[in-house]
């Protein structure tokens, strides 16, 4: 029978595979010691004859050398070509059996890059598969997932302090008690919602391997709270609604208020009707006249409000004709639904609830009755996406008393998060009386650019790099402002011979991620490319062009766009790579523009 003796740097180089290639190694070193040695293959032109190359599947192979008791040994593991390259250039030596290969441990990748690093406590965590990481809480948080609240509860963190993994362990045990406490379920008890379509698809996936009880999972809906008052509109009515977006209709409203002569644009408007009268709830001009206005930075004279109000009745009267709704009016529609029929749930998860309008909030506080364990709400207002402020309070919503604020970050390295801070803009909360991470990695990579070409061929050579070393393609994610940039990015890693796929691919697909920049709110990657951060294209020059001149929808537009990018920056936990061609964009850290 065949014999495999195994040496120290094919431990070394085994330690560093993710698992599913870990599991083929084993399972084609069991098939060689059966007996089958098909697996193993001369090298042409090798300087020792005697080295053979073990083929593991078509990607890895394993370089072979005899020992000087006639056996093999197994001395190394890497991708097809570079184990072939690395098996012509090896010779065997000669002394104890395991201390047989004198061969070099092979120089790395010139960006080969420092694994991140943290406390004791972790390292277990760090050394899982990056897909049983994401769904793993930080120890000091298992109490907050599994306590009991008198009423509704709110956690605020910075980025990458685990709150949607919070989330997702509080959803699993607040199910868990349920299927204690009650007999099977007729329907869904739990809710676990947020505003991103593809986040609720992420945190689907990530229920469906942390809850093992078919049970228990089907006790937890996972939803965008548009989807779900969307559910109950058309459930109710018969007919589902058809909803329009801020672009659509601040493009509409602005060609309105051109052909009305009113000087006020598009873009305002439907702030206006959305981040005050919806948000507020207002029914009446006397109620808008004496409103405050949180959050609107333009001040708007009392004479004046009596002609926005007649501009939005008009033009929100056409969209009643017309079978149209935004957004937050079917929610606001939902929750009028809810409080005739009665709540829908038991207990309501919320992550990223920064993003949420106060529409959004009516209706999760009419889905569930007011009790114990009732609302659990997570987020981080840095991360803003929507200019929409909310008092929870006003909205019958009391989280008094049950607030917490989580400030030690583990799911992204100091090192970015020092980096992407200045992206917001403003002073931000860090250090001992703020936030901080207590994981260290490599500084981001910033790579400016002379052409596209250039930048396409240097964003190539990272992923190659990162892929040498290691990293399994669906642990990689590159993203860009727009889908142009997505799309090009797509033809020039095809070219490379680089699989990707879209975000919202299954977690199957072993293949880098490729998606915008909105799109990767709430995810989480060890390696994040953000490309195409050039002037033209962040921000936009279309949403520049929508604010007319606004200041008030201008600085939200600039400061929405840096909650966007600081957002994408702090979703790597290990490595950030930023290019861009010409000159960067303004919203990038100023030690960007000095480095020029």
């Amino acid at each position: 029978m065949p014999q495999l003796a195994i040496a120290p740097t094919f431990l070394n180089d085994f330690s560093r595979l993710d698992t599913g290639v870990q599991h083929t190694v084993l399972t084609a070193m069991r098939s060689y010691l059966a007996g089958d040695g098909d697996h193993l293959e001369a090298v042409s032109d090798a300087s020792d004859p005697r080295v053979r190359v073990l083929q593991i599947n078509p990607e890895w192979s394993g370089i072979v050398a005899p020992s000087h008791e006639g056996a093999y040994c197994l001395v190394g593991v890497r991708r097809h070509d570079e184990a072939v390259s690395y098996a012509r250039v090896y010779r065997a030596g000669t002394g104890p059996e395991l201390d047989l290969v004198e061969m070099p441990e092979p120089p790395a990748p010139a960006e080969a890059l420092p694994p991140v690093s943290g406390p004791a406590e972790l390292a277990g965590a760090l050394a899982l598969p990056f897909s049983e990481w994401r769904i793993t809480p930080h120890p000091d948080h298992r109490g907050l997932a599994t306590a009991s609240f008198a009423g509704s509860a709110q956690v605020t963190g910075g980025p990458g302090t685990g709150k949607t993994v919070l989330a997702l362990h509080r959803a699993a045990y607040l199910a868990e008690l349920d299927a204690a406490h009650f007999g099977p379920a007729a329907r869904p008890s739990v809710l676990l919602t947020t505003g991103s379509r593809l986040l609720t698809q992420t945190l689907g996936a990530q229920l469906d391997r942390l809850v093992s009880d078919p049970d228990v999972r089907a006790r937890i809906e996972v939803v965008t709270v548009d989807s779900l008052a969307r559910g109950i509109v058309h459930e109710r009515t018969g007919t589902p609604p058809e909803t329009l977006g801020d672009e659509t209709l601040a493009e509409r409203w602005r060609s309105a208020a051109r052909a009305d002569g009113l000087p006020f644009s598009g873009r305002f408007l439907v702030d206006e009707w959305q981040q005050v009268v919806l948000a507020q709830d207002l029914a009446s001009l006397p109620d808008y006249v004496r409103c405050e206005r949180s959050g609107r930075m333009l001040h708007l004279a009392p004479e004046f409000r009596p002609h926005v109000w007649e501009a939005i009745r008009r033009y929100t009267a056409a969209m009643r004709a017309a079978g149209e709704w935004s957004y937050p009016q079917v929610a606001q529609e939902a929750a009028r639904l809810l409080h005739a029929s009665g709540p829908r749930y038991r207990h309501i998860v919320v992550d990223e609830a920064q993003d949420l309008h106060p529409a959004h909030w009516r209706l999760l506080r009419a889905a569930v009755p007011e009790g114990p364990d009732d609302l659990f709400i997570v987020g981080d207002p840095a991360q803003r996406l929507v200019d929409t402020r909310v008092s929870l309070a006003s909205l019958g919503i009391n989280v008094r008393g049950r607030g917490h604020r989580l400030r030690t970050g583990y799911r992204v390295s100091q090192e970015i998060l020092d980096w992407a801070l200045p992206i917001l803009g403003r002073p931000a909360a860090v250090g001992p009386d703020g936030y901080s991470s207590v994981l260290h990695g490599p500084q981001p990579v910033v790579r400016g650019c002379v052409s596209r070409a250039e930048e396409w061929a240097a964003l190539s050579e990272w992923l190659q790099a990162q892929l040498e070393v290691g990293a399994r393609p669906s642990s990689i994610v590159v993203a860009g402002r727009n889908q142009w940039v997505v799309r090009n990015v797509a033809k020039e890693l095809h070219v490379s011979g680089i699989a990707t796929a879209p975000l919202d691919a299954s977690t199957d697909v072993d293949a880098v991620r490729l998606g915008t920049l909105h799109g990767l709110k709430g995810q989480e990657f060890r390696h994040v490319a953000l490309v195409g951060l050039s002037e033209p294209l962040l921000p936009p020059k279309a949403a520049i062009s929508g604010a007319e001149g606004d200041p008030v929808a201008l600085e939200q537009v600039y400061q929405e766009e840096r909650n966007l990018l600081f957002t994408a920056c702090t979703r790597a936990r290990d490595a950030l790579y930023v290019s861009y061609v010409g000159a960067p964009s303004q919203l990038l850290p100023e030690s960007v523009h000095l480095a020029r």
